[in-house]
């Protein structure tokens, strides 16, 4: 996946690969696409002309431990028995 920013004065025109519908990028917004394998040749000419950035996107990692709640999850109610066991 790649993170795609237009930086031209106008909108311009992505087709993500799979897409129904092609995506339309205004100035100053950013989109994560899925490319094709090969490099494609708007992209390519857009990005050397300087209007259009096209960087990697970051796999997702675990979540940051610093960003969790600091409180433990509660439950409300009884507990319930086990879904195969007796009451």
């Amino acid at each position: 996946m790649m993170r795609v920013t237009n930086h031209a004065a106008g909108p311009r025109l992505v087709w993500p690969k799979g897409a129904r519908a092609p995506r339309l990028l205004l100035p100053g917004e950013c989109a994560v696409l899925v490319l094709p394998e090969r490099p494609d040749p708007c992209l390519a000419a857009w990005e050397a002309a300087g209007e259009v950035r096209v960087e990697a996107e970051p796999e997702p990692g675990p979540p940051d431990p610093a960003l969790r709640d600091p409180r433990p999850e509660r439950r409300r109610g009884r507990p319930r028995p086990p879904s195969g066991g007796e009451a």
